[in-house]
């Protein structure tokens, strides 16, 4: 198996893309760790991870709070005793036109899509260095690389992503740690189909 015994924090793992990835790896070695607001939906898929013979973690986190993301990562080493992976998958979209952008939530949308994934990588990145080894996904989106009509706030947190992504792994390439973004286009997931 490709992910045998890694351990893989994943962000938004309660549902849609984030369940999806969790089970993929699960499928190939990993034990997982699922973060997300929803316990009910997090505790549900660390019971499917099980069922499929592998540790699961499920830890109610607001991605958005550095305390929530540095206790979640803390409890990942005290149970774990490393990272290997870091998916940074939870995310909102809020379409509206320019001129109709709350301003609630154009800030909603960058604390979940942008801060979050830099607080995720900023808990586990000095852990990552110091073993000489991680990978950090980061999932951005179409919207990252096409700007689109009413996707202005949505968009910005995207494209930003994808930069600091490239800085992540610039940064920790000559650690042993890689940082990747995907820009999936569209998922028929529950946030999708509620946009």
């Amino acid at each position: 198996m490709k992910l045998e015994n890694r351990i893989a924090i994943i962000t938004g793992g309660g549902r849609g893309i984030g369940r999806s990835t969790a089970l993929a790896f699960a499928k190939e070695g990993a034990d997982i760790v699922l973060a997300a607001r929803t316990d009910t939906e997090i505790n549900a898929v660390a019971k499917e991870v099980a069922q499929l013979g592998r540790r699961a973690l499920a830890i109610k986190t607001d991605i958005q709070l550095k305390t929530d993301v540095d206790a979640m990562v803390a409890q990942t080493l005290d149970t774990f005793g490393k990272v290997d992976i870091l998916v940074n998958n939870a995310g909102v979209a809020i379409h509206n036109p320019i001129p109709k952008i709350r301003e609630e939530d154009w800030d909603l949308t960058m604390a979940v899509n942008l801060k979050g994934v830099f607080l995720g990588t900023q808990a586990v990145f000095s852990h990552m260095c110091e073993q000489k080894y991680g990978h950090i996904v980061n999932v951005s989106s179409v919207s990252g690389k096409f700007g689109h009509v009413n996707g202005g706030a949505y968009c910005a947190s995207k494209f930003a992503v994808v930069g600091f992504t490239e800085t992540t792994n610039n940064e920790g390439r000559p650690h042993g740690v890689k940082a990747s973004v995907v820009c999936p286009g569209p998922v028929d997931t529950k946030m999708r189909r509620d946009n």
